[in-house]
């Protein structure tokens, strides 16, 4: 059982269920079963109102880069609130800003030249589609009136984002009515990622997979002002890796159709997969760039989107032209968020982060290889500093009955047992903080293990506490 919640938050909980909308949570289901309270974080723990603490294994959605409370990102908020927390961006400039796109400019590829600043990735996102679709036209282009996107993919929650998501998932299904003109290519998950692979047809498999990307765009490539893709790893589509030779040919396939290549490396950047950038694996560089997540450290939402000098002379012009890119927001570069951007990027040149991700990467092999062993396991994969699996009913080998929420009753009972993790669906997977100790990823997959081997003895679990 869980420590009890000392007296005074009872009343904090009751305002929070009285007024407090929550994202992605069926509200309901907070009557009986109230969110956590956080009062800290540190390193890679949060801290819990019950006075325990847990380790942060999806990084608190994906953000937390360097772990919580990093000194050297507190004091870089500090110094810069103090100094000039924010100013609008429109007319104006700042040197956080600027230190900012030196510092990031040379960690991408070179043809990246112009940085557009935004919120979060979902607003990124909106950038590049709404770049890429103006650029067409201002060179001419005026039928390319579409978009390319990989099924299963996920871009963020706004109504541009939504459009080049999943088709029939649960969020855009019902927006349907309201979304983009897109077209979704399928691509195989790569079996070379899993801890015990079966590469039995998988060439051919490859190569099928190959013509499929020529084919999709012979029939769809005049149309598109742009494709985008989460590089390697599509994460929220329940982390499936795909192999980067498509992506490889997804480049050369926009540039012989005349389509602007997006990468959506908001979740796969900053070292995650292992590299700086997930495309960085595959000598890929494409023609917008959206970041954000780790972009700050997970301390303030900012998110970037980088073009090539091309697309930017698309808009180049008079005023009257017309020709200007008419977006922003109210806070479009905020100071501060730049200055802990910049104290972020600096670690990677004063610390061992990509090392330290390297040692990460080697524990999470370790432990997705142990789970592998389970019978409610199946398809245990690791990419960089991500591992995932898929559970499974042990009695039948196939997923969980989705009514039952398996996968959130796990994260449940995992918090009682000091570890975060948020199933997407019947896929478990770990992303912790790159600062994450190895040992306590060991310790997680021991909890998972204990947890998966509770629920096959006990008919009741797992129950919500």
């Amino acid at each position: 059982m869980p420590t009890p919640l000392p007296p005074d938050w009872s009343d904090r909980l009751a305002l929070d269920r009285a007024h407090i909308w929550h994202p992605f949570t069926q509200m309901q289901i907070h009557e009986a079963d109230p969110p956590v309270p956080l009062v800290g974080g540190e390193g890679c723990d949060l801290l819990l109102a019950n006075g325990e603490r847990v380790l942060d294994g999806i990084s608190s959605w994906w953000t937390c880069l360097h772990g919580h409370g990093h000194p050297r990102l507190v004091s870089a908020l500090e110094r810069q609130a103090a100094r000039l927390d924010h100013g609008m961006f429109a007319g104006f400039t700042h040197e956080p800003a600027l230190e900012l796109v030196a510092r990031l400019r040379p960690k991408l590829p070179p043809g990246l030249t112009r940085a557009f600043f935004s919120d979060d990735g979902s607003t990124a996102v909106e950038v590049a589609l709404k770049m890429a679709f103006q650029a067409q036209l201002q060179r001419g282009e005026k039928g390319r009136d579409r978009f390319g996107a990989l099924r299963s993919g996920y871009h963020g929650d706004t109504l541009g984002a939504v459009g080049v998501g999943e088709l029939e998932n649960f969020m855009t299904g019902l927006f349907r009515p309201l979304l983009l003109a897109c077209e979704r290519l399928e691509v195989p998950e790569d079996p070379r990622c899993e801890v015990q692979p079966d590469l039995t047809g998988w060439s051919e498999r490859l190569e099928g997979s190959r013509q499929e990307l020529r084919a999709f765009f012979s029939l769809h490539g005049g149309r598109l002002a742009a494709f985008i893709a989460e590089p390697l790893v599509q994460c929220a589509g329940g982390m499936r890796m795909w192999p980067p030779e498509l992506l490889q040919e997804l480049r050369v396939q926009c540039d012989t159709h005349g389509v602007y290549l997006i990468l959506d490396e908001v979740a796969t950047g900053f070292g995650r997969t292992g590299t700086f950038l997930a495309s960085d694996q595959t000598g890929v560089a494409p023609d917008l760039l959206c970041l954000s997540k780790g972009l700050t450290g997970g301390m303030l939402p900012l998110s970037m989107t980088w073009a090539t000098e091309a697309i930017y002379g698309h808009f180049w012009g008079e005023p009257a032209s017309g020709r200007a890119f008419l977006h922003g927001h109210s806070y479009t570069a905020n100071a501060t968020a730049c200055a802990v951007a910049c104290a972020s990027l600096a670690l990677f040149d004063d610390e061992p982060v990509l090392a330290n991700a390297a040692l990460l990467h080697l524990a999470m092999k370790s432990a997705f290889t142990a789970l592998a062993a389970h019978p409610a396991v199946r398809q245990a994969r690791v990419l960089g500093t991500i591992g995932a699996c898929r559970l499974v009913d042990p009695a039948t080998g196939q997923g969980h009955d989705p009514g039952a929420r398996f996968g959130w009753r796990l994260h449940r009972r995992a918090l009682d047992q000091g570890l975060l993790v948020r199933p997407i669906g019947d896929c478990l997977y770990l992303m912790p903080p790159l600062s994450t100790p190895p040992a306590r990823i060991a310790e997680a997959a021991e909890t998972l293990l204990s947890l998966l081997d509770e629920s096959r003895v006990d008919s009741t679990w797992p129950a919500v506490h």
